[in-house]
């Protein structure tokens, strides 16, 4: 594939993962991942990071948003907040001592395991 091609495709797909991102206030990292590794031929590590990354900046202006617009009771927020801080900061450790095989696994299970919670 053309490398112009391969970026115009790059930023189609980029766009579906910042739609579904805004749809549902998460999910776009998900996405992401696989675009970043098919596309952009991104070893695993770096595209998980690149991925956070993305989702970071594209948040700040869905937050805004959603601070106008919806209320929130920020007392749930607050240990939301410190407790996906508190997983993150984990997640980034383990990841530097997981492999890339281990680290496929674990998010085809986490897939697995967020696909089967949404039926039920």
């Amino acid at each position: 594939m053309k490398e112009k091609h391969k970026y115009i495709i790059f930023f189609i797909l980029s766009g579906f993962i910042g739609l579904i991102n805004g749809l549902f206030g998460g999910g776009g990292g998900i996405l992401c991942i696989p675009v970043l590794k098919k596309l952009l031929k991104m070893e695993d590590r770096e595209a998980h990071a690149t991925a956070v990354l993305v989702m970071a900046i594209v948040s700040i202006p869905t937050l805004i948003i959603y601070l106008s617009t919806i209320q929130f009771d920020f007392s749930e927020v607050i240990f939301v907040t410190l407790g996906s801080l508190i997983g993150g900061l984990i997640g980034i450790l383990l990841l530097k001592k997981f492999s890339n095989k281990v680290i496929n696994i674990l998010y085809i299970i986490v897939l697995f395991a967020c696909a089967i919670k949404c039926f039920f």
